[in-house]
């Protein structure tokens, strides 16, 4: 989030969980402030340890002496700063403000995983664990400041935070400024030497010191008076302060002997000293904006209606040393902690009507200036839940799908419960709430009330972002619901009212991304496709210019298995790589929208054959997947085909069964039921049964139009199994054609062909629809047809193909491997110790020019495990370099292109 000078779109801020930038830097040194050598080189000393804290109430010049020694350059190493505030007191939130301070404070490589890491999705720990993990690799030593700790008091983070520093990394020095100690093991840190403390005992002020600060307000005084001001204050840097203001008000009766010290009401002495010696227009001033954390001129503007704010913010910060500048450009500013309280008391005294109108005034501000969270908290404290409801549905609603999601549920849960049920907005919030909470069928009341309201309610400005956020929430209901059908109408609702608003929706591009995701969903499940790939093709786009990178991660994961169902591996590959990659990288995993992705990935891994890595990304996609049943039950028949690819047909006969239980509470997408009958199919294949795979296909195709190649293809092989090569031939007669280029559908199609024709005594054709096939399989490693499809035949066929098309021999090769009867050297016998699936794999990219990195990233697994496959393929293969492994791989028939 940025202020007023930013164009960035508030939605692609909010996405990516920026922290406002005032946080992330140390506060102005006031020109009054008195270096104190003695502090410096103790905080300088404590660096040296894993931990420093600097414990003192409000009031000890904690955060100024901090903030002086972080700016002097002599720390070991940059020094990144969080001003902490009660909406960080979360562990998501904690910790993205953590990872945005290093950011800010050492610019790391940009492949440094700290650059891409955002906390705030995934499972409850994931944020932190990978932050932990990546902190271990910090590339130079690193001073991270947190200010104001005394604000964080979930137990979580200080559980987190104890962790860390029970295993101190060597890089990291925290220095935690607050107002009470921690509960965390200081204790240990203490035993270790790896603990400085710095206490008020540290932050008093000496004589010598407090003569020098009243100095600097222009009110020099003796040593004895500045010795009877320090035992008066006890050396209370605030006291001090307070007393120099005392000091320099006309008039009679202002000695240090009429300076009562510790013994007076603070808030008397600021109410006197600061606000009673400045106009009056002034302590109006100060008033009015002590109701936000940090103030801009243009802010400070309209919760005053005062022109000239920024110069009045930079001469109260000049005169007052209560008044502090943020960051070298002084565009915003925030004040004392103790000056801020009292003013929110006399606010509240003088003025209770006025708060709620003023935090009004700024949730309207930072609603206008793309910070809809900021927005919503200051709504929520003027407790205008109509306002709460209605910058939720224009502006906040998106962020459910994004690393502030914890946030929003916070400020929606401040919603009285008693509001809910008279404002439609108010109860699409409680909907929201029950979403974040998984509690998807509970939603279905809290969203026909909203539209109950909504109907009866007289027509307000922004209806139709009232109507577009019920209608995206609904989505979520259907797809839990496995209602495809109903997706498909509420999402063709959403984009045709985007298509009508005429009035202003700052959300409408993230609800416009969300809608195009959520219906190519529906497309995709319901059967259709390629409309599904081009509906989420346009989602895409959308996510990128809205910056929802939640639903861009759905988006890519969706298009991974449209291009995986429509024949093209290659695509869905490098689909699934983008959103796999964006999970890893924000450390978001498990996260349910990548399911898909790994899905997508376990198909075309089983068409390939490599069955230990098809294994992995069902076990992975299953963990990712627990909210989607659709999603769920697909990745149980691809294990079920993936059993049926080991050769362990009960062990895919019960995921099947599993597969069908699971739906039992829920409608079955008609895509699914596809899905499900031709994998039924498959098992009654590999089960013996040929003429109920047959029956069975042929009943359900009578319903549906048009047929899947995969359908047809399993006719046809039941056929042959039954012994009638020629109505195999004729089913699959449609299905051949003679395109530009081979294309992975074709494979089965090519070889069934290709068996049928052998069985009919026709060579001349059956050699050239094999190698039709072969040519089709060889660019994409399409394996998994010519293993699913056993006849004794095909390797007879294979050999003869081999002798009459050398130019196909690499890939002939790898199949005779696959089907456990080698090529000529025979590669089982030639190799003690065979490749497993995971090195064959690794193998197949040693031809190329890529890098281990780039490996790496294709098979979405570390360069280190990459270069542990490598190391295991030399010695398996008795090679020292990769071109020694290309050339014997080829020899054994590994890799195409080996001798014919």
């Amino acid at each position: 989030m940025h202020g007023s000078g930013s164009t960035t779109s508030p939605l692609r801020r909010a996405a990516y969980a920026d922290v406002l930038p005032t946080k992330l830097v140390p506060p102005s040194v006031p020109p009054s402030f008195v270096t104190r050598p003695r502090l410096h080189d103790q905080l300088q000393d404590g660096t040296a340890r894993a931990l420093t804290v600097v414990s003192a109430g409000a009031g000890w010049g904690k955060t100024l002496a901090t903030a002086h020694w972080a700016t002097t350059g002599a720390a070991p190493g940059p020094v990144g700063w969080v001003s902490l505030d009660p909406a960080d007191d979360e562990p998501s939130r904690f910790w993205t403000c953590v990872v945005a301070a290093l950011r800010v404070a050492a610019p790391f490589p940009s492949d440094h995983p700290l650059t891409t890491l955002m906390p705030g999705l995934g499972g409850p720990d994931e944020g932190y664990r990978r932050v932990l993990s990546e902190l271990a690799t910090l590339p130079t030593t690193v001073v991270l400041v947190l200010d104001d700790f005394q604000l964080i008091t979930d137990p979580v983070v200080f559980e987190q935070l104890g962790e860390l520093l029970r295993h101190p990394i060597p890089a990291l020095r925290l220095v935690i400024s607050t107002r009470a100690d921690p509960p965390i093991p200081l204790h240990r840190l203490r035993v270790a030497e790896e603990l400085a403390e710095i206490r008020p005992r540290d932050l008093a002020f000496t004589d010598d010191e407090a003569a020098a600060l009243l100095a600097a307000h222009k009110m020099p005084v003796v040593a004895a008076d500045a010795s009877s001001l320090v035992e008066r204050t006890e050396g209370w840097p605030a006291g001090l302060r307070l007393a120099a203001l005392f000091l320099r008000r006309p008039g009679a009766g202002h000695s240090v002997q009429d300076f009562a010290g510790a013994d007076r009401a603070v808030a008397t002495y600021l109410g006197e000293e600061v606000l009673a010696s400045l106009p009056v227009e002034d302590q109006e001033f100060l008033l009015r904006t002590s109701v936000v954390e940090r103030l801009s001129a243009e802010l400070a503007a309209v919760l005053t209606g005062q022109q000239h704010c920024q110069r009045r913010l930079e001469d109260l910060e000049e005169s007052n040393a209560f008044v502090i500048g943020l960051g070298a450009g002084r565009d915003w500013f925030r004040y004392h902690a103790l000056l801020r309280e009292m003013l929110q008391h006399r606010l509240r005294v003088a003025a209770p009507e006025l708060v709620p109108e003023l935090h009004g005034r700024a949730a309207r501000w930072y609603a206008a200036h793309g910070q809809p969270l900021e927005a919503l908290r200051h709504a929520a404290d003027a407790e205008d839940w109509p306002l709460v409801g209605e910058l939720f549905v224009t502006q906040a609603a998106p962020l459910l799908v994004s690393a502030e999601r914890n946030l929003l549920g916070q400020l929606l849960a401040r919603i009285p419960t008693d509001h809910q049920s008279s404002n439609a907005d108010l109860a699409m919030c409680a909907a929201a709430r029950l979403y974040l909470a998984g509690r998807f069928a509970d939603m279905r009341p809290c969203l026909a009330l909203a539209s109950d309201l909504l109907a009866a309610t007289a027509p307000r400005p922004h209806d139709g972002a009232s109507r577009l956020a019920l209608l995206v929430l609904s989505t979520v209901v259907a797809r839990s619901d496995g209602d495809i059908t109903a997706l498909l109408a509420v999402t063709t609702q959403a984009l045709d009212l985007l298509a009508e608003l005429t009035a202003v929706v700052p959300a409408a591009e993230a609800y416009r991304a969300v809608a195009l995701a959520n219906h190519g969903t529906g497309l995709l499940w319901s059967g259709d496709v390629s409309g599904a790939q081009a509906c989420l093709l346009d989602a895409l786009v959308a996510t990128d210019e809205s910056g929802v990178e939640v639903t861009r991660v759905n988006v890519l994961s969706l298009l991974a298995l449209t291009a995986a169902a429509l024949g093209r591996p290659g695509d869905g590959s490098a689909y699934a790589a983008r959103a796999i990659g964006v999970v890893q990288a924000r450390g978001w995993a498990p996260l349910p929208q990548v399911a898909t992705a790994y899905l997508a990935e376990a198909m075309i891994r089983l068409q390939r054959h490599e069955l230990d890595d098809a294994e992995t990304a069902i076990e992975r996609g299953l963990v990712a997947g627990y909210c989607e049943p659709a999603t769920r039950r697909a990745l149980l028949l691809a294990g079920a085909r993936l059993a049926l690819s080991a050769g362990h047909v009960d062990d895919a006969r019960d995921r099947l069964a599993l597969a069908r239980a699971l739906g039992a509470d829920s409608l079955t997408p008609p895509f699914l039921t596809r899905w499900l009958a031709i994998t039924e199919a498959e098992v009654a294949l590999a089960s013996g049964r040929a003429a109920e795979a047959s029956d069975r296909l042929a009943a359900a195709l009578r319903d549906r139009e048009p047929p899947y190649v995969q359908e047809q293809c399993l006719l046809a092989r039941a056929a042959l199994a039954l012994g009638d090569a020629r109505a195999a031939d004729e089913v699959l007669r449609p299905l051949r054609h003679d395109p530009a280029g081979p294309d992975a559908t074709d494979v089965p199609v090519w070889l069934l062909t290709a068996l049928a024709a052998d069985r009919l005594r026709e060579d001349s054709r059956a050699v050239d629809a094999l190698g039709r096939a072969v040519a089709a399989a060889g660019p994409d490693r399409i394996y998994r047809p010519f293993t699913a499809a056993g006849p004794e035949q095909l390797e007879r066929m294979l050999q003869r193909l081999q002798e009459l098309r050398p130019e196909l021999s690499g890939t002939v090769d790898a199949l005779l491997v696959l089907l456990g009867r080698g090529g000529p050297d025979n590669v089982a016998s030639a190799l003690a110790d065979p490749l497993t699936d995971r090195e064959l794999s690794v193998l197949q990219f040693l031809p190329t020019m890529m890098t281990n990195g780039e490996i790496a990233a294709d098979l979405y697994v570390s360069v280190n495990t990459v270069k542990a496959h490598l190391k295991r393929i030399f010695l398996k293969l008795d090679v020292t370099s990769k071109r020694q492994a290309v050339q014997r791989a080829r020899e054994l028939g590994l890799l195409p292109g080996g001798p014919s």
